[in-house]
């Protein structure tokens, strides 16, 4: 297993800048108290990545709370501009080196390739990706370098995992038991997203969109575990916060 703290204490050591990337959606979720203790004499940007999933509201609070802050989005190729721009502030426009760090599916290639500005970091959507480290030159007097998630998880974060992308559906048993957990958590969200009403259970939730979407298993009965999978996928890929944002 590749030792992911001995490739972020390379990067640390080498970089001028960090850039710790963040789910906006979720960011304290994403962070990691320990790398930013780990960096507490470098300079550093938190990136706030996926900010077309989340309300202007929400951006104007969490830019309050994470200094510096950029808001980005991979996806509508929105904030490279403004993070370059941030890091020729910080390093008062010389030559410099800038590690990129943050958990397994947070955006890390995907931020470097905003940066570059055309695709040179592969991208993938599942976690894991990004096996070692990186290095990519980027515009101006930027290099880059890309990392692993920085984390090994215990047991016990295994929900969390889920619920940041951290953990592929694919590879995950009980998917009904996490995807109820999800509904349970977000029940408005996935109403508008199944467009379906919740009453309080879950389970009764799945097997009605299950039954509904034609998700079954021989018999007629509702394909729990597939139904599952597919709604924690669509939480992870922002199918879920895109609906719910659509006015």
């Amino acid at each position: 297993m590749v030792n992911f703290w001995r490739l972020v204490n390379k990067v640390i050591k080498q970089a001028d800048i960090i850039l710790l990337v963040l789910d906006s959606r979720m960011p304290e979720l994403t962070r990691n108290r320990e790398l930013e203790q780990k960096i507490a004499d470098k300079k550093f940007i938190y990136v706030l990545n996926k900010c077309d999933l989340i309300t202007d509201e929400n951006m104007k609070k969490i830019s309050k709370e994470y200094v510096p802050s950029i808001f980005v989005s991979s996806r509508l190729k929105f904030g490279g501009t403004l993070l370059y721009k941030k890091i020729m502030e910080i390093s008062k426009g010389e030559n410099c080196t800038v590690g990129v760090i943050g958990y397994p599916n947070v955006g890390k290639s995907s931020v470097i390739n905003l940066l570059k500005g055309r695709k040179s970091a592969s991208i993938s959507s599942q976690a894991g990706h990004t096996r070692g480290i990186q290095f990519v030159s980027a515009k101006g007097k930027i290099k880059l370098i890309d990392t692993p998630g920085v984390l090994e998880f215990s047991e016990k974060e295994f929900m969390k995992q889920i619920l940041i992308g951290s953990r592929n559906p694919q590879h995950v048993k009980e998917t009904d038991y996490f995807a109820a957990k999800l509904i349970e958590q977000f029940p408005e969200m996935f109403e508008k997203h199944c467009n379906m009403e919740y009453k309080k259970d879950p389970y009764d939730f799945l097997e009605k969109v299950a039954l509904r979407d034609n998700i079954l298993i021989k018999g007629g009965k509702a394909d729990m575990l597939r139904i599952g999978r597919k709604l924690l996928q669509d939480w992870q890929k922002g199918k879920v916060h895109e609906n719910f944002l659509e006015k």
